[in-house]
């Protein structure tokens, strides 16, 4: 019986491996899928990298003491700040706004809460967008709340001047939904580990790309002075909110750069990358060794996720700090 190594190399390039009558180039179809050794200005270029990480879309939902709740309804209507949406006696959705774009939504919906037995009042924003006036509104606000829940948060790493296009997103262990979009040369614009509904999504997209597609005016002047900016997002909900801090242990991030190893081992980890029909048909135990070299093999000199990890440690206290407020751990004190 042939390996699926000589399968591949007989096998012609329609369906599932074959039936065109020219053989497949190798490199091309899968070494080839851009995988680019690291010159020393490259490798230069990636010791100086400026990481940041930080939270990002943040929702919570909760009760309004009974006592605040028509402050908090003056607050929504008088604010020169906010523009109310709806209003009625049981129910009103508000915002603020900076160039047209919502910064800090705020939504109640008595009736709606009683049945779904569900808390009626819910906030949505970007810590990384507040204003002074958005932050000061917000500190009122949950001032006025009880039994905060965030349901949802998200862990932003974002990338400076290192190019991802050519980097490896996988999950470890079971597989999830996966989706990718590229450009038309093939490079990586954005990926996605896991439903968009699921209590966990895992995103890498070329930020620079969309802030000049979709940004403001200043959005758009602040990544034009990088040559790349991606981001690493860890979008977490519900439950799996409580594992922020641990979700980056979940996933294999590195260089797409096998070259050092034999053409077997780079066919069968370009199949399990590109090719995941056909790396079903591998057996569990092939799967199981291969899965286990793209997670500890080095494709570079530097431990990219590992310096994540680093830094995360180093910022865990402020960004735990930053939760607890917005849970309203620190009212009162």
């Amino acid at each position: 019986m042939t390996s699926l190594v000589e399968q591949i190399v007989r096998c012609p390039t329609k369906s599932a491996w074959g039936c065109s009558p020219k053989f497949v180039n190798l490199r091309d179809l899968y070494v080839g899928k851009k995988e680019a050794p690291i010159g020393d200005l490259e490798k230069e270029r990636r010791l100086n990298l400026n990481t940041q990480v930080s939270l990002d879309n943040i929702t919570i939902t909760a009760y309004i003491q009974s006592k605040w709740l028509q402050s908090l309804k003056d607050l929504v209507e008088n604010n020169i700040a906010i523009t109310m949406k709806l209003a009625t006696t049981d129910r009103f959705e508000a915002y603020t706004q900076d160039v047209g774009r919502v910064v800090l939504l705020m939504q109640y919906d008595k009736i709606k809460g009683q049945a779904f037995n569900a808390r009626p009042f819910r906030l949505e924003f970007n810590p990384n967008k507040l204003r002074p006036v958005d932050k000061s509104i917000l500190g009122t606000i949950i001032a006025y709340l009880e039994d905060i829940s965030i349901s949802r948060a998200d862990l932003a790493f974002d990338l400076f001047e290192l190019d991802c296009s050519n980097f490896i997103l996988e999950k470890k262990g079971k597989g999830v939904a996966t989706k990718e979009f590229r450009s038309k040369d093939d490079k990586l614009e954005t990926k996605y580990l896991g439903a968009s509904r699921s209590e966990k999504q895992i995103r890498l997209y070329n930020k620079k790309l969309e802030q000049l597609s979709s940004g403001t005016e200043s959005e758009k002047q602040f990544a034009s002075q990088f040559k790349n900016w991606w981001r690493l997002e860890f979008q977490l909900r519900n439950r799996a909110v409580d594992e922020i801090f641990t979700v980056i242990n979940e996933i294999i991030f590195k260089p797409n750069n096998f070259e050092n190893l034999t053409l077997e081992s780079q066919i069968y980890l370009s199949a399990m990358l590109h090719d995941k029909s056909t790396w079903r048909r591998v057996h569990r135990n092939t799967r199981s060794k291969y899965k286990k070299m793209l997670d500890t093999y080095q494709t570079s000199e530097i431990d990219y996720l590992a310096e994540m990890k680093n830094l995360l440690k180093e910022r865990r206290e402020k960004l735990e700090t930053e939760l607890a407020f917005y849970a309203g751990k620190f009212v009162g004190q």
